[in-house]
């Protein structure tokens, strides 16, 4: 009864005064706000982040199998090449986990730079690299005509290729009609050899010719990636790794010029979520085939724990930032202080009236700090509405930001990211919480003065 009281005569004291109450809510509606758009954006930028760096740099979502390491000595065992998978034993592996596997992250260890040349009017320079069938969705293509690359493709190494929508342009005059065409490439690639031991750079032989005929089986929309290197003209056509392993003698993974398998297995994972559930799998492989051998070694890592430490750095960044915006809560604090203390001088006879009547120094105490939590709980509300408004207002205009963007590529991954620029809950909660406390703390100060006065003085100020 006492706290719906003193809510009451809150409310009554700052409708009173709306211009004091409008300026001292001001600083806090601003403070609170700042803090959930910095944090939204932080969030945001950091999700971004994280996605480009999977899709473009590593290739998707990964758990990933070490086959032969000695995690304690942190590397591979002496006789690691008896620890190696087949490819039919890893695509049986991976079709026995309904789904939670989608494939093997392979790619060709160079790619050949080629021709395909139709008839005198028709050509294109092409970049041939051999791939998985998961490269369609970790990179995100887009299909326009036909379909990607499939499993059984990759595992028994068709000869069937992916090209991009400017060369079905070139050669064959649209999409449509490149589905089903034979492409006969001609080009050069040099041996991948390894990694230099001192600078972990590829070490490549010369260059040797090549020439191969492959069936068109789907057409993709090019978007240009510059981000690395500039391939001028040429667009890339995709075939199954095992396919380049075969016909060009490309290393890869699944090395089948030697029948050997793999030592490092990169399964792709369909969703973030069943990581810890495609790790179990994934154990549970290695160990029926390797299992029962006292020296077998192995150990599996995901590309999850490999981000933490970015996503770490990130959020003390984000951190840093709303705590820089936090400081306008904390001068918003200043200003409710100020606010009370003016509450307080103009309300003396009326405490020194209820103390006089046997109010107590708590209950008087307690009718201030009311009214300085209560004015903090309003402006909170309304600086939590203008955080979504904010970030609102940012993800209706996301389009024209993007559009802006000079790089294709990056264009296209903004395009296709899931972008919502709203506060978390967290942030909600824990913005909300801060900004109460340090009402209740600068509120203190004014309540407990007015709390202490003696009757007397009280009852004789004018």
């Amino acid at each position: 009864m006492m706290l719906t009281e003193n809510i009451r005569q809150a409310f009554d004291s700052l409708v009173i005064n709306k211009k004091r109450t409008f300026l001292t809510m001001t600083g806090i509606v601003i403070g609170l706000s700042a803090v959930l758009f910095i944090t939204s954006i932080g969030d945001t930028v950091s999700k971004l982040l994280e996605d480009f760096i999977v899709q473009n740099l590593i290739g998707g979502t990964q758990v990933v199998l070490f086959s032969g390491y000695d995690e304690k000595e942190e590397k591979f065992i002496d006789n690691v090449d008896d620890y190696t998978f087949s490819i039919d034993e890893v695509y049986d592996f991976i079709d026995s986990t309904n789904g939670i596997i989608l494939d093997i992250s392979e790619s060709s260890r160079t790619n050949v730079n080629g021709t395909v040349q139709v008839d005198k009017d028709h050509k294109a320079d092409i970049i041939m690299s051999g791939v998985s069938s998961a490269y369609e969705v970790t990179s995100k293509l887009h299909i326009i005509s036909g379909r990607f690359i499939s499993k059984d493709e990759c595992r028994y190494a068709k000869p069937v290729a992916v090209i991009s929508d400017i060369m079905a342009e070139k050669c064959f005059d649209s999409a449509d009609d490149a589905i089903g065409k034979t492409i006969d490439m001609t080009g050069i690639y040099k041996e991948y050899l390894g990694y230099d031991e001192t600078t972990y750079m590829p070490i490549y032989s010369e260059e040797k010719a090549v020439t191969s005929s492959l069936v068109v089986i789907g057409v993709y929309e090019y978007i240009n990636n510059n981000f690395f290197e500039d391939n001028g003209d040429a667009t890339p056509v995709y075939c199954p790794f095992s396919y380049a392993a075969d016909a060009y003698g490309m290393k890869t993974i699944f090395n089948r010029n030697n029948s050997s398998g793999s030592i490092v297995l990169p399964f792709i994972i369909k969703d973030r979520r069943a990581i810890s559930q495609a790790e179990n799998l994934i154990k549970e492989f290695a160990e029926s085939k390797y299992g029962s051998d006292q020296d077998y070694k192995y150990d599996i890592d995901n590309t999850d724990s490999s981000l933490n430490q970015i996503r770490t750095t990130l959020k003390i960044v984000t951190y840093a930032f709303s705590l820089i915006a936090a400081i306008s809560l904390l001068v918003g604090g200043i200003g409710l202080m100020n606010t009370m203390l003016v509450s307080v001088t103009e309300r003396t006879r009326e405490i020194g009236i209820k103390k006089a009547l046997g109010a107590k120094t708590s209950t008087i105490r307690m009718q201030f700090l009311t009214e300085s939590a209560f004015l903090c709980l309003v402006s909170c509300a309304i600086g939590v509405f203008f955080g979504f408004f904010c970030g609102m207002i940012v993800e209706t205009n996301l389009d024209k930001f993007i559009a802006k963007v000079s790089n294709e590529s990056l264009r296209y991954f903004l395009l296709n990211a899931e972008i919502h620029v709203t506060p978390s809950l967290n942030s909600i909660v824990f913005s909300s919480l801060f900004s109460i406390f340090v009402g209740v703390v600068f509120g203190f100060y004014p309540a407990n003065k007015g709390a202490k006065m003696q009757p007397v003085d009280a009852l004789r100020y004018e």
